[in-house]
């Protein structure tokens, strides 16, 4: 008995190092080693493979106007309608501040409307506060991996690259990166 307790304790444990505490999404270091093994696999595959990266607009005035508890409920509830918006089969995590990747195993075309979908399901209503609700926008870069992509860093750099393209064109929309 005492060793079956141990094992769910260890169990446990693991579960809460590899987890974000506060939107319940995979943590940076644990998004990143899923995402090594996915680009890894779909690589040496040739199955399709993109990556997004999320940030959600504006965030610093929202923690500036009505302070980080609810800047944390913005968050929890962002994390919340991206993870609904997802098949389940993708790897999402919280990899800083207002920022979100995903790791999409789909054609191109598909990973783009699925970017898309994640966009407007932060867009299309407020997320209520305990101060109201609030407008929330959010910007998405993707990428898509290439034969010429050794790791994950080339694919997320892409991802990345098109997520400023995404904010300097005006926020709230996908930017893809070629």
């Amino acid at each position: 008995m005492i060793a079956y307790q141990n094992a769910q304790l260890f169990e446990e444990v693991q579960r809460h190092a590899a987890t974000d505490q506060l939107t319940g999404l995979a943590n940076r270091r644990h998004f990143l080693e899923q995402a090594e093994r996915a680009v890894k696999s779909h690589a040496a595959t040739d199955l399709p493979l993109s990556a997004a990266m999320m940030d959600i607009d504006y965030f610093k005035r929202v923690n500036d106007a009505y302070g980080h508890s609810v800047g944390d409920e913005v968050l929890a509830e962002i994390a919340r309608r991206i993870r609904s918006s997802l098949r389940g089969e993708e790897i999402l995590g919280r990899i800083g501040g207002e920022e979100f990747a995903v790791l999409m195993s789909v054609p191109a075309s598909t990973a783009t409307a699925l970017a898309e979908r994640l966009r407007a399901a932060v867009a299309h209503r407020p997320v209520n506060t305990s101060i109201g609700p609030l407008d929330i926008r959010l910007s998405i870069g993707l990428a898509h991996l290439a034969p010429h992509d050794t790791d994950l860093r080339d694919l997320l750099d892409r991802a990345d690259q098109a997520l400023y393209t995404a904010k300097r064109g005006g926020r709230d929309q996908v930017a893809v990166h070629h």
